[in-house]
């Protein structure tokens, strides 16, 4: 039910908590390869994973890898660290990488830990804003949601408004246009 036809969905629980459950999830239009899941949490009462889909575009890999950050800023570093050893491990150098989803940085304290990384805030050009409000999702107010990339560029990004997509999540949708470096 998440991915309108013609899409590809990968999803993975984070957390199972009482009222239903959250995780990470990927919608794309190229075929998805074999999905990984990684915890990151950074105690036993906040579950967080890394999501990760190569997506097989024009002949080549993309790694695109959806994460869920802590709440506390220490917790967030340690989960990048976390993040840059998984990168190093299992995304080879040469190939494409985006890492995407709420990094729960409302401070914007992780660029420079998600540099060391070798990744940049996928940022539109001429944007008067660095990252859009996707939080709450009824009025959003906070850009807890971004884009790092690696061998791309960031064409556009935009934030799909209203009741319905609302409904579908505590954070709006983050969309990015990327394109090759």
């Amino acid at each position: 039910y998440l991915a309108p036809e013609g899409y590809d969905v990968a999803y993975r629980t984070n957390a199972v908590p009482r009222h239903g459950e959250h995780g990470n999830a990927l919608l794309s239009r190229w075929p998805i390869g074999d999905v990984g899941h990684h915890d990151v949490s950074a105690h036993r009462f906040a579950q967080r994973g890394l999501l990760h889909v190569p997506v097989q575009w024009n002949g080549m890999t993309v790694h695109a890898v959806v994460v869920h950050f802590g709440l506390v800023h220490a917790s967030r570093v340690r989960q990048a660290l976390r993040l840059k050893a998984f990168i190093e491990r299992e995304v080879p150098r040469d190939e494409m990488l985006v890492v995407a989803g709420d990094f729960n940085d409302w401070a914007e304290r992780l660029d420079e830990t998600m540099a060391a990384i070798g990744l940049v805030r996928a940022v539109a050009p001429g944007a008067v804003r660095r990252s859009a409000a996707t939080f709450p999702s009824l009025a959003p107010v906070f850009a807890l949601d971004r884009f790092y990339v690696r061998g791309l560029s960031c064409r556009a990004t935009m934030v799909p408004r209203g009741l319905a997509w609302a409904r579908m999540s505590d954070h709006l949708p983050l969309v990015a246009e990327l394109e090759t470096c």
